[in-house]
């Protein structure tokens, strides 16, 4: 999923404006005659002047589909994970306060390190803060999670106790040190090329002890249900055939539509409840 960004800021307006006073001020003195310039000259400035004066009209056009893109987005990654807490806590007893979960994709910045963006999150108040950490492939949970493109899950107060830092440097495993405990960390594959690619990943962290009842079948079957369905509504590709049990798609079902998710969100699960 790639992104392009184009500013309608202050400083860009700040920066078209000055250019605008200046091309301003030059085809002033060339009708005043202080200044003489060719017509080519003039011809160009006047070109320079309609581009400037059109250029922030464009910048804010594009900023604004970008955000109703983004918005969009963000509605579906909302809607789909706020079902998958309720289905996993289903799937399990567990307290749906004692859950969160959140999305990741995998951004390529120009000229720098690949890392991981969090598109949305959903949690109780009760689960922990966001840590502050940019996450990247390779660097904890989730970052092992995209780097190795399989489903990874740890008992991290078993790590903290250890000192194994998972990647971090001192200061961000400082910052992340006792605030989670159990974290289970899904990939997002995309399978439209040649060869399939991880865009990011699904995480989900939860309360001390948790470990085995969150590596079970039933929830990394809504995890993989969840993936899937987050694909197809944003324009991916997932694998042709899932990995993990169909009961968790039907628990995924189940629980968007007792949320009364838009018929789309429920039909991209893909699997019915009942006959």
């Amino acid at each position: 999923m790639k992104v392009s960004r184009v500013s309608s800021g202050p400083v860009l307006d700040v920066a078209l404006a000055a250019l605008a006073a200046v091309l301003a001020a030059l085809l002033a003195l060339s009708r005043s005659g202080v200044w003489t310039a060719s017509d080519a000259v003039v011809v160009t400035l006047v070109a320079l002047t309609a581009v400037v004066a059109v250029v922030p009209a464009v910048a804010r056009a594009v900023a604004t589909v970008r955000d109703r893109r983004t918005a969009a987005r963000r509605e579906v990654f909302d809607d789909l994970l706020s079902g998958a807490v309720w289905a996993v806590a289903d799937a399990t007893g567990l307290d749906p306060r004692d859950l969160a979960l959140a999305g990741y994709r995998l951004v390529r910045p120009w000229g720098r390190a690949p890392r991981l963006a969090r598109v949305h999150r959903v949690r109780a108040r009760r689960r922990p803060v966001a840590s502050g950490v940019r996450w990247a492939p390779g660097k904890g949970v989730v970052g092992e999670c995209v780097a190795t493109g399989a489903v990874v899950a740890r008992d991290v107060t078993v790590l903290d106790e250890a000192g194994e830092r998972q990647g971090l440097d001192p200061e961000e495993f400082r910052r992340v040190r006792g605030k989670y405990a159990v974290v289970v960390a899904v990939p997002l594959v995309e399978d439209s090329g040649a060869s399939s690619a991880v865009t990011g990943a699904l995480v989900l962290d939860g309360p001390a002890g948790s470990l085995a009842q969150l590596t079970g079948p039933d929830v990394l079957g809504v995890l993989e249900a969840t993936s899937r369905a987050l694909q197809r509504l944003t324009g991916q590709s997932p694998p042709a055939s899932a990995l993990a049990a169909a009961d968790g798609a039907r628990r995924l079902r189940a629980a968007l539509e007792r949320q009364d998710s838009p018929p789309a969100h429920v039909a991209a699960v893909g699997e019915r409840v009942g006959p």
